[in-house]
């Protein structure tokens, strides 16, 4: 009985934090869609970025990508576009667009024989 108890508690409690983080990172990938217009001149409409100096943003970790938006708003983290870009975002705005760029597939590879010396 005791034992049924405590895998009981255990359950709850994380399904409990489950759905706590879960609707702490929520966004709308849709949404995200339709506000990242601005986002393609730099990152791309696939999200890979145009060009090797522009971050691939797609199939990044949603809550990584909230917070590097929520860095260039309070100038934690700055870049004279990003910082201008960002500052207008709601908090909804940066989770919709966190869901968006991570529901894209990612073209980042690692390294593996495209180095001297690589194997």
């Amino acid at each position: 009985m005791h034992l049924r108890t405590t895998l009981a508690s255990l359950l709850a409690a994380s399904l409990v934090l489950a759905c706590g983080t879960a609707a702490a990172s929520s966004g709308n990938a849709a949404d995200g869609a339709k506000k990242a217009a601005a986002c393609e001149a730099c990152h791309g409409k696939d999200g890979n970025g145009i060009a090797p100096n522009y971050p691939a943003l797609a199939g990044q970790y949603p809550d990584y990508l909230q917070q590097a938006l929520h860095a260039y708003q309070s100038g934690k983290r700055t870049n004279a576009i990003m910082n201008g870009m960002a500052a207008p975002l709601s908090d909804q705005d940066i989770k919709d667009l966190a869901a968006y760029f991570a529901s894209l597939p990612s073209k980042i590879s690692d390294l593996h024989g495209k180095i001297q010396g690589g194997d």
